[in-house]
């Protein structure tokens, strides 16, 4: 926030400086870590632990690091979460942002650094969005060594004006086991589900919530909320499958199967009081239904759902 006030004193309204009410672990910094490596972190001692990472590369770490809690920053705004690892935000900036990253923490700058890179406002307030959504334990972690990376290691981890440095280098082999309690991994399942059901968002990242909170719920080991998730994220993959295909082109064999699937997902949702998401999945495949099951469907549950809403 220094930073970001003292080259881009317009930035944002500047408040006081708040420093806690009692002094928390430091945090920590694995330098030139190994996908595999965090791979294996992730799974064997920080299961719950949530990777934070450039918005345009977040579907790419949760592929390499087979890890369902995988967010990008504007993604993960306004969330909170118990461990953090911030992955990669310095090695994978823009190469001409490098250098001017490295002189901006090695306070190398000159007088009209705001003025010559001002994207690097957009990256500080980046940065701090990520970091100040970890509640307990923060970790940055860089997997590739960069100008940039490189520069942040040493200005985290460099003892400055007799003060203790901001962040520690970690071993990964001496890092203890941080597992989350059954009730934090229900907590952050109830939020993704709860951020699932937000309105106007598109299907693949409504799905995209529901398998983190299926995954957050198998940790917990919550049958019944792994099953109402599951009914969900079924719901929504039958509604992008005939978004993706389109209505008009299917024949009146299709539509039978359709409609017979949707009866049964629609029952299994009513079940589970996902009450909107049965209303999303009924106007869907209403073009596909006759007349009087239409008129039918109006009045025995979508009348009913609206009213109790």
């Amino acid at each position: 926030m220094d930073l970001l006030f003292d080259y881009f004193p317009g930035s944002a309204k500047q408040l006081k400086k708040d420093f806690g009410l009692f002094k928390g672990a430091r945090p920590g910094v694995f330098h030139n870590v190994q996908a595999q490596q965090l791979s294996t972190l992730l799974k064997e001692k920080l299961p719950g632990a949530v990777i934070i990472t450039h918005d345009e590369s977040a579907s790419h770490w949760k592929k390499v690091l087979d890890h369902k809690l995988v967010y990008g920053i504007r993604e993960a705004k306004g969330l909170e979460f118990k461990s953090v690892i911030i992955l990669d935000f310095f090695s994978e900036l823009t190469p001409s942002l490098q250098k001017p990253w490295r002189d901006l923490l090695l306070n190398r700058e000159g007088s009209d650094f705001g003025i010559q890179y001002p994207l690097v406002e957009t990256h500080l307030k980046l940065v701090y969005t990520a970091v100040t959504r970890c509640i307990e334990q923060l970790f940055f972690a860089e997997t590739t060594s960069s100008t940039a990376a490189n520069a942040a290691v040493r200005w985290l981890t460099t003892k400055m004006d007799n003060k203790e440095s901001f962040a520690t280098i970690n071993n990964l082999r001496d890092l203890e086991s941080m597992a989350m309690s059954n009730d934090e991994f229900c907590v952050v399942g109830i939020d993704n589900a709860e951020l699932a059901s937000a309105p106007e968002i598109e299907l693949k990242q409504v799905q995209n919530y529901l398998e983190r909170a299926i995954y957050c719920f198998e940790k917990a080991q919550s049958s019944d909320l792994v099953a109402k998730a599951q009914t969900h994220c079924r719901s929504v993959q039958m509604r992008e499958r005939l978004s993706e295909r389109g209505l008009s082109s299917m024949e009146n064999d299709d539509g039978e199967m359709i409609e017979k699937e949707a009866a049964e997902v629609v029952s299994l949702l009513l079940m589970e009081n996902l009450l909107t998401e049965s209303v999303n999945l009924i106007n869907m495949v209403r073009p596909l239904l006759s007349q009087y099951t239409q008129k039918k469907l109006e009045e025995t549950i979508i009348t009913k759902i609206q009213d109790i809403y």
